[in-house]
């Protein structure tokens, strides 16, 4: 329904002109007793009464929305939406419709449109950077004949488009993180695993499947059989989420595009990966899943350490700890936290650094890696890994 208040802010420049017309008419009528401008007055007023009933004629247009594809990759194929457009019960005069992508918006006149009658129209929508887009609901602009009112609708839902980030094919995982699969022990002790430790006193609730028998025979006790705990095939991803870490906004979106290709190789290679930045997080052996939440990384206030903290907590006994970060973030805070995390885990640190040159080195315990564009990455993660 349209308000009281509302009629003024409906007007179109043409409309406000209209009823300044109208008023100055109906003025100088008065004060020189002047039928023309009566009659002026009159037309002026009646069709900016016109105008506005217009707009409050009951049945509004319906639109619906459908994107293809929903999920993109930066500097890839561009979307296209599919629109479907029905007009109300009144027609509609080459109606103006915009499509909000994000924070841009699509633009386009539709034909003529009889009351009730359908249009189809594919959109395509323009090159998106990295990020997660809510394209929709369709606005439109009713206007009268005249062009005298206007106002705005919406019509139909929303939909979410993702945009992931540019990654590149990285070589196999080798040497001892492929190892772990196969059992590499660590520290933790298990009553169940493939790397016998040691024997210890039967304690009640033992699992008496781990007793062994001849030992026992021998000390006059039930022993059972200890065992180390294996690493499980476990790739940990983090990504600093501080800007402040990164001499350049794009080194942000390499470290992002750096990150992604890291996990994306891990799952094709079978590892549980698990992948951060700042809140955002996923994990499991799906690619979709990772290249999904890259689409959602942003930057944000200075709580990388945190984070850190709670990916040892929760992926204690992972492999592989692998931080990207930019060229500002000091060295002995990522090697503290690379601390936080099981001992015979490899650790490497990747700097996202389009300003300076290649480089692999190893400092203390960290292996250190700077990638100056994504292209140098195969190369150089590949020698990291040996």
């Amino acid at each position: 329904m349209l308000r009281a208040s509302a009629p003024l802010r409906l007007l179109t420049p043409l409309g406000r002109g209209v009823l300044g017309l109208g008023v100055v008419a109906t003025v100088l009528a008065a004060w020189l007793n002047w039928q023309e401008f009566t009659q002026l007055g009159v037309v002026a007023f009646v069709l900016l009464v016109l105008g506005l009933l217009w707009q409050v004629w009951p049945g509004e247009p319906v639109a619906d929305l459908v994107v293809r594809p929903s999920r993109l990759v930066e500097g890839g194929t561009r979307a296209t939406v599919a629109l479907d457009f029905r007009a109300g019960a009144m027609p509609m005069l080459f109606p103006k419709v915009t499509l909000p992508t994000g924070r841009q918006g699509v633009s386009l006149r539709l034909p003529f449109l009889a009351p009730y009658a359908h249009h189809r129209e594919a959109v395509p929508l323009p090159a998106l950077p990295r990020g997660v887009y809510v394209v929709g609901p369709v606005t439109y602009e009713r206007t009268d004949p005249v062009g005298l009112v206007s106002r705005r609708f919406e019509a139909g839902g929303t939909v979410e488009v993702l945009v992931a980030p540019t990654v590149t094919d990285l070589s196999v995982f080798a040497g001892g993180l492929t190892h772990d699969l196969d059992g590499a022990t660590s520290q933790q002790l298990s009553m169940s695993d493939l790397a016998f430790h040691a024997l210890r006193e039967y304690v009640p609730g033992d699992d008496l499947r781990h007793v062994h028998w001849r030992s026992s025979a021998k000390a006059g006790e039930l022993l059972v059989r200890q065992y180390h705990e294996s690493h499980r095939g476990h790739v940990t991803v983090l990504v600093d989420a501080d800007r402040t870490s990164y001499a350049r906004s794009r080194d942000f979106e390499l470290a992002v595009s750096v990150a992604t290709s890291i996990a994306i190789r891990a799952v094709r290679d079978d590892f549980d990966t698990y992948l951060r930045c700042g809140s955002h997080v996923a994990r499991g052996r799906h690619a979709a899943a990772m290249t999904d939440v890259a689409c959602r990384f942003e930057g944000e206030d200075d709580h990388y350490l945190e984070h850190v903290a709670d990916a040892a907590t929760e992926v204690p006994t992972t492999g592989l700890v692998v931080q990207v970060t930019g060229a500002a973030r000091d060295l002995a805070q990522l090697d503290a936290a690379a601390e936080r995390f099981d001992r015979g885990a490899a650790r490497i640190v990747v700097r996202a650094d389009s300003g300076s040159d290649a480089y692999l080195r190893d400092s203390h315990a960290l292996r250190e890696i700077s990638v100056p564009s994504l292209v140098r990455l195969q190369e150089l993660f590949a020698r990291g890994m040996r």
